[in-house]
């Protein structure tokens, strides 16, 4: 049985010890974290652990940050992360990576999510979390995430696409994990994130954290959010996540691997064997073979109810370019120009 909400130490036991215990939010208003306690298949079957992952009848508890700060970090740490912009098909190889049996995957932490906007706001006047506690919960927050079931020896977690910010911070962790920078090429990214109004929103709402990803870089110079279409605003996100992966790949070349998900869908279980590798798993060439023939190369990886097909994503993306091919010119010229500013040196790739 759960502990009462009242008991912190059982419950912060639990945190160090038990998969189940998940940290789950970060309140950096209040200084403290939500601890909720989740079945591990919840864990292992969710496209998504923030919000959506929660019934609303789990027990759980809130741990002052002091009490939270206090603790050791952990022996165990991630072995692997993937960074992408979104819509790259993190999920999928996520789901692949998760059928290997010595893998434990993880899906969008929310905690994550409030330390990318500390760290956007780290040595400003908005920073809620002094540098060094910042740090240190980072530390944290990667060993606390690392707790895997017994037979699963590493653990890789997929992050949102607004904390790829995150990347060059957590290379500088004592034990860094080996890193995924994922995307697919300019035109496609903007097809997708056109291509209807629910993205486009997205594409508005989380325009700001890109902006601020890149005003170190560019100060008063950086695009002004509400000058900028929507176009503009994706070619933007696309940037900053190029920015962020090439400031991870100078920083650790040999940690940091870049994929274009439109070639893995060309050779897809050659690549999931190269990502084996990289992320240190012990599983043989069969099980790879079988986790590339799990239902997940068929399925659709946010939501398996509805099937994907490999080919019939290719054709569906030439008509949507086909059809939003002005906003994608506005989108590829803007992208450029931005580029040229930014002067991006290590880059895996160019916005052509």
């Amino acid at each position: 049985m759960p502990p009462p909400a009242n008991d912190l130490d059982a419950w912060l036991d639990g945190l160090a010890h038990e998969p189940e215990v998940f940290p789950h939010q970060l309140d950096t208003v209040n200084r403290q974290l939500l601890l909720v306690r989740l079945p591990v298949d919840r864990i292992r079957e969710a496209a998504f652990l923030d919000q959506r992952v929660l019934s609303g009848q789990e027990s759980g508890a809130w741990i002052p940050l002091n009490r939270v700060l206090s603790l050791a970090e952990p022996e165990n740490q991630p072995s692997g992360l993937i960074l992408h912009c979104g819509h790259t098909g993190s999920t999928l190889i996520s789901r692949l990576l998760g059928e290997l049996p010595s893998v434990w995957s993880l899906r969008e932490p929310l905690l994550l999510q409030a330390l990318a906007a500390e760290a956007r706001a780290s040595g400003t006047p908005l920073a809620r979390l002094p540098a060094r506690e910042l740090r240190k919960l980072l530390a944290l927050s990667q060993g606390l995430l690392a707790k895997a079931p017994p037979g699963h020896s590493r653990v890789i977690i997929k992050h949102t696409s607004l904390t790829a910010n995150l990347a060059p911070r957590l290379l500088g962790l004592p034990k860094p994990a080996a890193i995924l920078c994922l995307w697919i090429p300019l035109p496609e990214y903007l097809a997708i994130m056109l291509r209807e109004p629910a993205l486009r929103s997205g594409v508005r709402m989380a325009a700001g954290e890109w902006i601020q990803d890149l005003i170190p870089s560019l100060g008063t110079s950086a695009p002004v959010l509400g000058e900028c279409n929507d176009a503009e605003l994706a070619a933007l996100n696309w940037c900053a996540a190029q920015f962020a992966f090439a400031q991870a790949r100078a920083l650790a070349p040999d940690r940091v691997m870049g994929l274009d998900f439109s070639d893995f869908l060309l050779a897809p279980e050659e690549h999931l064997g190269k990502l084996a590798r990289h992320f240190g798993t012990a599983d043989t060439d069969q099980d790879i073979a079988r986790a590339f023939c799990s239902p997940w190369m068929r399925r659709y990886a946010k939501d398996p109810r509805y099937p994907f097909d490999a080919a019939e994503r290719a054709r569906e993306l030439e008509v949507i370019k086909s059809r939003l091919a002005e906003e994608l010119d506005v989108g590829t010229k803007f992208a450029q120009q931005l580029w040229q500013r930014l002067s991006i040196a290590n880059a895996f790739t160019q916005p052509d």
